[in-house]
């Protein structure tokens, strides 16, 4: 769906300008943020959009940004740049999640790093400049490595570069010659956090562990650790000098370490590290007062702060800027229509999303998630045709052929006008038509123009955009044009996505990490999409064939077969044809009709019963109240009656419960003792 403005998921890295006048925020939420730090409040100046999946870390060199996350790839940003914001470079050379990245102070060398041991150094210069060229461009692999890197730090001339794994080992590596020089051992946990002093003479790294080492890289051993955290070491900030250092974690404090007197202090307890919204401290370089020391006993698995008699003092009780974030969402079940979606966030508040629309269609505030969802529970049976996620703080729908084609729905149900109540649509097709309206509406207009003035010195088969109607079935025009077909609600209606924000789409392929340029996954806004895009590689062709020629593949079980048969006793004769076809999506009333109406044939005249799950939808009509007279027909199936409004599919979900097919029976119904409505429940 939309991506919020703000951060809607844990903030994982911060990096700012050597001015400190900007403030960069990577999230959880795929994006990166830019602030502005002039005023006492930090001002959102802009987004960066451009990977699909948790944004892990981030550096600032000179004027260059540069972003690593979990969708494998590492992408180059100009910093400072007003407006629109899309990559310089985007690489992706790693073949797993990129955990963390290192910069000198130079541009000639950036560092990233991830799962499966892989460590790569990078030519920011030259890989943009390639990459502009023909996007080929290869980092140096730095061997020797082994088990997943989680920290990376480089020296300020960019020769050293350390790397901590999970093995607890932090290795030292020449990156002229991208071979490991020195390996240093004493965490006992997956290394976090390192950092390395201008010289490269000295380094602090961070552990799950809960420690804290000083080492010393000349002698290639720890002089000092530090355990004063109760949980993992996230990050770490250090002086020019390294004579203070500040550290933050998993327990939620920051504290300040003088290093020289081996002394820690509290900068400010239990503080948020890892949430949507960033408390900024202005790390001053004070003396440590004595009465907020802290001693660490022997065990590395259980300490225990020591404080003095009269309490530890904190050095700073609120931040000096925050930023703005909204909460996340930690929950979430799609209700059984397929077209909305429940959930939850963060700070307890329940809505309800309709897919077909992008947007919020209630709100019930903090009220009890599966009581809901309880209350929303409808005996209705359509396919999944998509699959979701909150991973990102906000709902993500993945569509994926031919599985997004799997459900039809009669129109009038998604309140759409139609000219018959027979009409059906595929409710994956017209999602897509209405995402990528905008598009399919360029591509159009390019069209007519290239149309009046067509260029004769290029290959009708090699201009682009290719028309869509050359692959199309004759008797059925696309719909991007406008012209004449099965109708369409794309633009109107429940599938009208061109309010603001419009959502983002991400593309991906299925040839995995490693591929060229042109096939990596990357993320857009619809209402970016030029109708220029080389289709052949960047956008899948079955998303081309559905927009833009509203061809999908073959849709199986749209059919669904049952036994119509006489209720034993009930002195009706059998119908003709007693194993029918359906669509699965026929109400039950349609049956009853149909049974009626054989019968009828047979001079038995019956009347319809009234049988409706939802007998407040049928009061206009009067088809609730009506009180049949004489032999009233009644639909069974495993001994009751079956509601009207039920579809085929639903019947044999939700009251035949068995893989065949399902037997319905007609008799005359009681008036005395009519079968009972089903009890149907949600799933457990």
């Amino acid at each position: 769906m939309h991506l919020p403005l703000q951060h809607c998921g844990g903030v994982n890295a911060l990096a700012s300008l050597p001015s400190e006048s900007k403030l960069f925020t990577a999230s959880k939420d795929s994006t990166v943020k830019r602030w502005g730090l002039q005023d006492t409040q930090p001002a959102l100046e802009a987004s960066f959009e451009g990977h699909s999946d948790w944004v892990n870390d981030i550096i600032v060199v000179e004027d260059v940004l540069i972003s690593c996350s979990s969708d494998t790839t590492v992408q180059f940003w100009k910093a400072d740049q007003p407006g629109a914001h899309e990559p310089l470079a985007t690489f992706n050379q790693h073949t797993d999640y990129v955990n963390c990245l290192a910069g000198g102070k130079s541009r000639a060398k950036v560092a990233s790093a991830g799962l499966r041991a892989e460590v790569f150094l990078w030519d920011i210069q030259r890989g943009i400049r390639i990459h502009e060229q023909s996007g080929l461009y290869e980092a140096k692999a730095c061997e020797g490595h082994t088990g997943s890197v989680y920290a990376l730090a480089l020296n300020e001339a960019g020769n050293f570069l350390a790397a901590g794994s999970t093995e607890g080992t932090i290795r030292i590596s020449d990156t002229r010659s991208h071979a490991v020089v020195a390996s240093l051992k004493g965490h006992t946990e997956n290394i976090r956090a390192l950092l390395l002093n201008d010289e490269g003479t000295l380094m602090v790294s961070g552990s799950s562990d809960h420690t804290m080492k000083l080492w010393d890289l000349g002698q290639q051993r720890c002089v000092q650790t530090l355990a004063v955290h109760t949980d993992s070491v996230w990050t770490l900030l250090a002086s020019p000098d390294f004579s203070v250092v500040y550290s933050g974690g998993r327990d939620r404090c920051v504290y300040r370490w003088e290093v020289d007197e081996q002394l820690a202090s509290v900068l400010q307890p239990r503080a948020s590290i890892d949430r949507a919204s960033v408390d900024l401290q202005r790390l001053k370089q004070q003396p440590a007062d004595g009465s907020s020391a802290f001693l660490a006993g022997s065990s590395t698995h259980a300490r225990q702060r020591q404080q003095q008699d009269r309490g530890a003092q904190v050095q700073q009780q609120h931040p000096t800027h925050q930023t703005s974030g909204i909460p996340p969402l930690v929950q979430s079940a799609v209700l059984t229509d397929r077209r909305h979606l429940l959930t939850k966030d963060a700070q307890g508040n329940v809505e309800l999303w309709d897919i077909t629309t992008g947007a919020v269609a209630e709100r019930f505030g903090k009220v009890d998630f599966g009581q809901k969802e309880a209350e929303l529970f409808a005996p209705e049976s359509v396919p999944p045709w998509f699959t979701w996620d909150t991973k990102l703080g906000s709902l993500t729908l993945h569509f994926e052929t031919p599985q997004v084609f799997a459900a039809e729905v009669y129109a009038h149900s998604m309140g759409l006008e139609t000219s018959s109540e027979d009409e059906k649509m595929n409710i994956g097709l017209e999602t897509l038509q209405g995402l990528f309206v905008t598009w399919t509406q360029a591509i159009a207009l390019q069209q007519a123009a290239s149309q009046e003035t067509p260029d004769p010195n290029q290959p009708a088969d090699s201009q682009q955009p290719p028309n869509p109607t050359q692959s199309a079935d004759p008797q059925q025009p696309p719909y991007a044009d406008g012209s004449s077909g099965p109708p369409s609600t794309s633009g109107r209606g429940p599938f009208d996505y061109t309010g603001a924000p419009y959502p983002p789409v991400v593309m991906s392929t299925l040839q995995g990490p490693g591929q060229p340029w042109d096939q990596q996954p990357w993320q857009m806004c619809v209402s970016k999409f030029t109708g220029t895009e080389p289709r052949n590689s960047m956008i899948p062709k079955w998303l081309c064939d559905a927009v833009l020629a509203r061809r999908i593949p073959s849709v199986k079980e749209t059919k669904a077969g049952f036994l119509l048969m006489p209720a034993q006793g009930s002195g009706l004769p059998s119908l003709l044809q007693s194993k029918l076809t359906a669509p699965r999506i026929l109400p039950v009333h349609k049956v009853a009709v149909y049974c009626q109406s054989k019968l009828a044939e047979q001079s038995y005249h019956m009347q319809l019963g009234v049988v409706w799950w939802y007998p407040d939808k049928h009061q206009e009509t009067g088809e609730a109240q009506q009180q049949p007279q004489g032999d009233v027909l009644e639909l069974t199936c495993n001994g009751m009656a079956i509601p009207y409004d039920l579809s085929l599919a639903a019947v044999r979900q939700y009251i035949w419960k068995r893989s065949d097919d399902p037997v319905l029976q007609y008799g005359r119904q009681n008036s005395n003792k009519p079968a009972p409505m089903p009890i149907i429940k949600p799933a457990s």
